[in-house]
């Protein structure tokens, strides 16, 4: 007899497509809402990306088939987003590989200074991987393990569904009457921040904001050439947080030899080495048990993603900076006296650098990371260097404009019921 359906399982399901590696470039909408264990509403919305972000990379479109023809008359993030709060309606969210949704979801926001919702989020991804065996865990694979409908993958309203699905039934297999039940949150309890907002709150060097594991335990590791993403001590720091030891040099004790600067493309017998590659190519000619990775190889090994070591990284630079918020910007709300303005553009007005956008050897306010050539328009107007960066300036002003006393127009409310749809 089967199991019947969790009584109390309820959420919505959502899944994202983005029009390029930038995860603000989010180009559809799908969501599932499960009541007492059942699918019971659906919808989605194609989108089109902000300004400067709207390139649809081929890779993307092979993917999911959206072009960016189709998204020339539909709404923008800003315009769908009212939509999507109503349909959640107040809602815990699950994904499979819930981190990619929640940070689509999350840089859509910022860069129109919306309020991301203060949701739980939930995902099937890992529990998939401690109830299945399988050869991949991606969500086709997952769904046909558990015997489930077939659906078209890489489209977002199928595959927001399917993890519902998912999650329906793999709640089911545990016996499990809640998503709690069945999994820990994502990044904490729900509208919780996993990531230090610049306050002196993370010593530097602390990964914390990442999930540690043994995946390097028993290995002693060696940096050599520039890193793109770390300093050497965070590096180091990264290492350790992982299991493993660091040494400064190559040694009989060494397993793993990280280059920061080897282009694996260009990497074969014969080539001219720098000296620690040398002597670590000499040991593993003399049988030495070492491995020699790029930087992106050790990224992959501990399986975190790289837009979370990117985060990580990015507030435990900013835990030591704890007056890093400029003074300008309570300065400049003070000025602002037009009770006309809307939200955003009162944020907007309050939150401009003086000086225009950043000049070529500027840094971010918050981490003092350096601003890449594709970063969005409105965050090099603020002198930030990513979504979260843009978010904790956010956050630290509007405690600097209570402290000091200054009102500020409301955020908009999406308090609405779903049923205005």
């Amino acid at each position: 007899m089967e199991t019947p359906q969790p009584a109390s399982l309820d959420f919505t399901a959502i899944d994202f497509e983005t029009a390029n590696a930038s995860r603000a470039s989010a180009c559809a909408v799908g969501l599932a809402k499960v009541r007492g264990g059942e699918v019971v509403d659906t919808a989605s919305w194609l989108i089109k990306p902000p300004p400067g972000l709207d390139d649809f990379a081929p890779r993307n479109v092979a993917v999911h088939g959206i072009t960016a023809e189709m998204v020339t008359d539909v709404p923008t993030w800003d315009r769908v987003f009212p939509d999507v709060m109503s349909f959640l309606d107040g809602d815990d969210l699950l994904a499979h590989n819930a981190p990619f949704d929640r940070s689509v979801l999350r840089q859509a926001c910022s860069v129109f200074d919306l309020e991301e919702p203060e949701a739980g989020w939930y995902d099937t991804l890992p529990v998939a991987r401690r109830m299945l065996t399988l050869g991949s865990y991606s969500l086709p694979f997952v769904a046909q393990a558990l015997e489930l409908e077939d659906l078209t993958h890489h489209e977002a309203l199928a595959d927001a569904v399917q993890a519902a699905r998912i999650a329906i039934a793999l709640s089911r297999r545990a016996e499990a009457d809640s998503l709690s039940a069945l999994t820990f949150p994502v990044g904490g309890a729900r509208g919780s921040r996993s990531l230090a907002g610049g306050d002196g709150t993370r010593a530097e060097g602390d990964f914390s904001a990442l999930t540690a594991t043994e995946v390097l335990a028993g290995q002693s590791v060696v940096f050599t050439g520039k890193l793109t993403l770390h300093t050497r001590d965070e590096a180091h720091s990264l290492v350790e947080h992982f299991g493993g030891a660091c040494q400064t040099s190559v040694t009989k004790k060494t397993t793993i030899l990280v280059s920061g600067d080897l282009d694996p493309r260009t990497f074969r017998p014969g080539m001219e080495l720098s000296r620690k590659l040398q002597k670590a190519m000499d040991f593993a000619e003399a049988g030495q048990q070492i491995e020699i990775w790029t930087e992106g190889e050790l990224h992959e090994r501990l399986a975190v993603g790289r837009e979370a070591l990117e985060s990580a990284t990015r507030a435990q630079r900013a835990a030591t900076r704890s007056e890093w918020l400029p003074g300008y910007v309570v300065d400049q709300a003070r000025a602002l006296t037009d009770d006309e303005l809307a939200y955003t553009s009162w944020l907007r007005a309050a939150l401009r650098h003086p000086d225009g956008r950043p000049s070529p050897d500027a840094l971010c306010l918050r981490c003092g990371g350096e601003f890449e050539a594709s970063a969005y328009w409105m965050f090099l107007e603020r002198w930030v260097c990513s979504a979260e960066c843009n978010e904790a300036l956010k956050r630290a002003a509007k405690r600097a404009w209570s402290s000091a006393g200054i009102a500020r127009p409301a955020a908009p409310s999406y308090a609405e019921t779903y049923g205005r749809r």
